[in-house]
């Protein structure tokens, strides 16, 4: 009984993690930070986001969209939202800067609640992988060094 009692902080402590992302990372070439943030802006726009303007902080290097919904496998309502920063700390007008992104979903699995899911009906569904490839190629293509 009392090795039970020592895994329940843990137990509890997984339950109550919110999803781990596998951030994606694209370099940007030398440019101030305020036309890296509006390059992202921009391909992100372009990709079909749109700002979800309460996460949003340019001062901070933080853009995050608001949900995208579609039908995933077997008729599965399903709904994706881009997350992306630019780590200020580790970058600079003249190195360059470092964009970290990725694209969440989540999915409502039980297909009675499926014409009008609540919030609580979502679940998360991993990563969108072939958009943040879509994405990455895209960044890379405006932002990264030209050679």
């Amino acid at each position: 009984m009392k090795s039970a009692l020592r895994w329940l902080p843990f137990c509890l402590l997984l339950t109550s993690c919110n999803v781990v992302l596998d951030w994606r990372e694209v370099t940007s070439g030398p440019m101030p930070v305020g036309e890296c943030y509006d390059g992202l802006v921009y391909i992100a726009g372009k990709d079909g986001f749109a700002a979800d303007n309460a996460v949003c902080d340019r001062g901070l290097g933080i853009w995050q969209s608001r949900w995208r919904q579609r039908v995933s496998d077997y008729g599965h309502p399903a709904r994706y939202r881009l997350r992306a920063e630019i780590l200020l700390d580790e970058g600079s007008a003249e190195k360059g800067w470092t964009i970290k992104y990725a694209i969440e979903q989540e999915k409502v699995k039980d297909l009675r609640n499926s014409v009008n899911p609540s919030e609580r009906d979502w679940s998360p569904a991993g990563q969108y992988n072939e958009r943040e490839a879509l994405l990455g190629e895209r960044l890379a293509r405006r932002l990264a060094p030209k050679t």
